[in-house]
């Protein structure tokens, strides 16, 4: 297992929530047929998830900021959607 960082967990964190709130963006997308907006948006999703999946590969603590980011990005897509 690899040295623990706050500095790549701080990333982690802001990632997902970034990831969250996209994979939102995505389903609205898929939703109204915007093939374009939802295939970028993919593309973008899956790659910052591989991020964080090979990062915490290495060290499975990053698992607690990558949970807090992906709550926090859901709750405040889902809050203030609508």
């Amino acid at each position: 297992m690899s040295e623990f960082s706050w500095f790549i967990a701080a990333t982690l964190f802001a990632t997902y929530v970034v990831v969250d709130v996209l994979y939102a963006l995505y389903i609205v997308c898929v939703e109204r047929r915007d093939a374009l907006r939802a295939a970028a948006l993919s593309a973008i999703l899956y790659s910052l998830l591989a991020f964080g999946v090979v990062t915490y590969s290495k060290n499975t603590l990053y698992l607690i900021p990558i949970a807090a980011g992906a709550f926090v990005g859901t709750y405040v897509t889902v809050r203030y959607q609508g």
